[in-house]
């Protein structure tokens, strides 16, 4: 029998997935009971985007856009490869919020601006 051992990393991304999954849930509250249950699954994948989105945006802002590695004595720059994961997950927020607020009834559009929100602030 293997025992994982949980890092304080992880408790901590837990806890601000819970979270967020919460302020989710709170967001979209209005939407039909059937509908809800539908989009479960859609609003587990937004806060798990989010939160992963908010780490990789740390590693990025530390370590920079840029990555050089050495192979066979030259040295070679590329993107990060947060930067390319970050650049996904961005896309796949955007089109799982999008979703969400569509099964929002008419005139929730104040919702949709706080969903909205991170994204535009990422993409400055």
């Amino acid at each position: 029998m293997m025992f994982s051992v949980a890092t304080c990393a992880d408790i901590e991304k837990t806890r601000r997935f819970k979270r967020e999954k919460a302020r989710v849930r709170r967001i979209c509250r209005n939407i039909e009971p059937s509908l809800l249950k539908a989009a479960a699954g859609l609003l587990e994948e937004l806060a798990w985007l989010r939160v992963t989105l908010e780490g990789l945006r740390r590693m990025v802002d530390a370590e920079g856009i840029l990555d050089c590695f050495e192979q066979g004595g030259d040295i070679i720059t590329r993107r990060h490869p947060a930067t390319r994961a970050y650049v996904a997950l961005v896309q796949r927020y955007c089109t799982t919020s999008k979703l969400l607020t569509s099964l929002l009834p008419v005139g929730g559009h104040d919702v949709e601006d706080e969903l909205m929100a991170f994204v535009r602030r990422q993409t400055r």
